[in-house]
């Protein structure tokens, strides 16, 4: 154990280890094997009554050590249950056929010590191989925080501790009630099948996260000298070693070890891992690769724009680790009622026995007392909840579509409003020059100043201004002093002046000229450039921007309008171009001119008013409004501020993933509901049957049957949550 000394001492430690069930001990440097990967332990505190025998107990410490490692290996989840069904069948052989078939028992296992012995011996295998339920069922018990083990514990030993006083009664020569240790082997295997189908269960829920991991590249072709055609050098390197600007050489059919841009070269890329898109994507030079997507067909160079730890292929593995092992309210309620129904059962239990004792005997009120605490184990309740959010958020990602939480996965459900960006959300976000106006001076001289200007930006606007330049030859000047005003432009000095770019709020009394207006009836954004002199700011000339609607946003809002929800585009574009395209999108209201703050009292207001919110968008001026709202959706081109504040990131970056999120929460939560319904539904009709209320009528569950019927509840709310593989997105 490594500790930090100022934070904890080794006494609390000790005390803590000893809490959980385990005995501590502070070993000497000669008592640690030459392979134990123990850098340093402290021995400030060391007993001397610890010390002694050292020699002795290292011995004992190492074969325990490979005795526990030679188990690990053998005892696999499935070969304990292979085994523990094997002994359970012997002592299921030994005790029945003896009442029923004794004929197929040879005469000398018939002998009660002998045969009973065996049966003994037989069960204690199998206890053994459940001893993980003793351990933390009693553990829980003594803290007083039952749980579903601890009924299994109770219900087992209770049945062997009986059947172990019988035996002994054989052997004195005195009369035997009967033997249950088969009871006991089959309460346990039947829990071990039903644990074992969980577990292969969870096993196949967390496939897109294993198939993720297989598609981290463990190393990567680094290009030292890249710039030296001649002189360059390939080294390989850890993918941990990959630095921001390094350059890699990527070889066909290996994945890419971290997100980057192409800088010679092209290839088709498969992208399916980040946006479900089974068709290569193909990627010329400039555009951006993804870690853990697959070069298909040939070789290029890419320089890394990020390290492995906070690539694309990493964010999204942690996404689907954080939705699977978080909880959602529902999953919370379910554990709350768990925590008050185990010891509420055991006192059931214990008033059921006793009650059958005084009319029946202790031999049929021990039957009826175990029988109470198998049936009601509630496994299944336990379940419900996390394997359905296991499968659900798994089936998203396989769709593009990733929860951050099951809170997430849960409340989606709930949406009543969904309220969307325009730009990059809407709209494809690749903007493109459409016209420059020049007032004072030269076309060529104004677009340079521009390009400058936005150098200092990451926003789409700035991106399409810089190409335009590009494509022109024109060369940015060089700008200083950038101060980005989120939703309203950008500023920067070159040369000692200083130039404002961006919408008409962030110009303040500035003169526009005259016609400047009818750009907006074409649908088109205008930024404005303006030099600042003193206390004047002089319109310079404007950029006229144009952006195409996503080619599934129509279909996205239809989908919408279907499931009942209300839509709304909030963006911080002029009024006229949002009405533009709501119209065109038939979306029922419209909002314009929206900056950081509007946009955040527009989603408070609509709380107020009792509406379940999903906001979505991509940029840094949604950040704000996406941490408000109920559910918060980012496209996984968005900024890294959006992403962050985001519950939902849509990879794929096709506004289909908001409906499919909407639909397979309905689905997730459904699924819920309806495991749940079982899991109430085995306890609430089983119990009263396992406590002898219908023994007049000839029913009652036996402690076999019983845990034959615990096991079922739990393999139908795995088998029902399941179902959720089946989901289809619509196309």
């Amino acid at each position: 154990v490594c500790y930090d000394e100022s934070s904890a001492s080794l006494d609390e430690i000790f005390a803590f280890i000893t809490k959980l069930g385990y005995s501590p001990r502070l070993c000497l440097d000669n008592e640690i094997p030459h392979d134990t990967n123990i850098h340093e332990i402290k021995q400030d505190n060391l007993d001397v009554s610890h010390q002694r025998d050292q020699k002795t107990f290292f011995v004992f410490s190492r074969v325990l050590t490979t005795l526990h490692e030679l188990e690990t290996k053998l005892l696999t989840p499935k070969n304990t249950l292979i085994l523990s069904i094997i002994f359970t069948i012997l002592t299921l052989y030994l005790s029945m056929f003896v009442m029923f078939l004794p004929w197929l028992i040879p005469h000398g296992l018939q002998e009660a010590k002998l045969n009973g012995s065996m049966q003994c011996i037989f069960t204690l295998v199998v206890m053994h191989f459940g001893r993980t339920f003793y351990f933390r069922g009693f553990r829980a018990l003594f803290k007083a925080s039952s749980n579903m083990d601890t009924l299994i514990a109770i219900g087992t030993m209770s049945a062997f501790g009986y059947s172990l006083y019988q035996l002994i009664k054989v052997f004195m020569g005195l009369e035997s009630s009967g033997l249950y240790f088969e009871s006991v082997c089959v309460i346990i295997t039947f829990v071990l099948l039903g644990r074992t189908i969980e577990g292969y269960s969870k096993t196949f829920g967390r496939d897109v996260l294993q198939n993720l991991i297989t598609h981290r590249s463990k190393h990567a072709i680094k290009i030292e000298g890249y710039s030296n055609r001649l002189e360059h050098k390939e080294i390989e390197v850890k993918i941990e070693e990959i630095l921001i600007g390094d350059v890699l050489k990527i070889l066909p059919g290996s994945y890419i070890p971290t997100d980057g841009i192409i800088l010679e070269g092209m290839a088709n890329i498969d992208e399916s891992m980040l946006s479900g898109e089974i068709l290569a994507v193909p990627k010329n030079i400039g555009e951006a690769v993804y870690s853990g997507s697959l070069n298909t067909d040939r070789a290029f160079f890419m320089r890394a724009s990020k390290t492995a730890r906070s690539s694309t292929l990493a964010k999204i593995i942690a996404l689907i680790r954080s939705a699977q092992e978080s909880k959602a309210d529902i999953g919370r309620l379910a554990d709350k009622v768990a925590a008050f129904f185990v010891p509420i059962v055991i006192a059931i239990a214990f008033v059921a026995g006793i009650f059958w004792w005084w009319e029946m005997g202790f031999v049929f009120a021990l039957e009826i007392f175990i029988s109470v605490l198998v049936i009601s184990c509630p496994c299944a309740l336990g379940l419900a909840t996390p394997m359905s959010i296991m499968v659900g958020s798994t089936r998203s990602a396989l769709g593009g579509v990733f929860f951050k939480n099951a809170q997430a996965l849960e409340n989606a459900q709930k949406v009543t409003t969904v309220v969307f960006d325009k730009t990059g959300t809407l709209s494809e976000g690749k903007l493109s020059v459409h016209k420059l106006i020049s007032h004072d001076l030269a076309a060529d001289e104004l677009l340079s100043i521009a390009s400058g200007i936005e150098s200092g930006s990451e926003h789409t606007i700035a991106q399409a201004i810089i190409e335009y330049a590009k494509q022109r030859g024109i060369t940015p000047k060089i700008a200083r002093d950038f101060e980005i005003k989120a939703g309203y432009g950008i500023c920067a000095s070159i040369d000692g002046m200083v130039f404002k770019m961006g919408n008409r709020d962030i110009f303040d009394g500035a003169d526009f000229p005259n016609g400047a207006d009818e750009v907006f009836e074409a649908g088109l954004i205008a930024v404005y450039i303006a030099q600042c002199e003193k206390e004047a700011e002089k319109i310079l000339g404007v950029i006229l921007l144009k952006d195409a609607v996503k080619k599934n946003a129509q279909k996205t809002i239809s989908s919408l309008k279907n499931m009942g929800l209300h839509t709304v585009v909030l963006s911080g574009d002029n009024l006229r171009n949002v009405e533009k395209i709501a119209g065109e999108l038939n979306i029922d209201q419209a909002f314009g001119g929206a900056k950081p703050d509007d946009k955040l009292a527009f989603i408070r207001s609509l709380k107020e008013r009792g509406e379940i919110v999903m906001m979505v968008g991509d940029g840094i001026n949604d950040a704000p409004a996406l941490a408000l709202a109920d559910v918060a959706v980012a496209m996984g081109k968005g900024s890294d501020v959006s992403l962050e504040n985001a519950s939902i990131i849509i990879f794929s970056d096709d506004t289909q993933g908001v409906v499919h999120s909407l639909a397979l929460s309905k689905a997730t939560i459904k699924n819920i509901k309806e495991n749940l319904f079982w899991a109430f539904c085995y306890n609430v009709v089983f119990i009263p049957l396992a406590c002898g209320v219908m023994y007049k009528m000839g029913v009652l569950l036996n402690p076999m049957i019983a845990s034959l019927a615990m096991s079922l509840s739990s393999i139908s709310v795995v088998f029902n949550a399941q179902r959720l593989r089946k989901f289809t997105f619509n196309a």
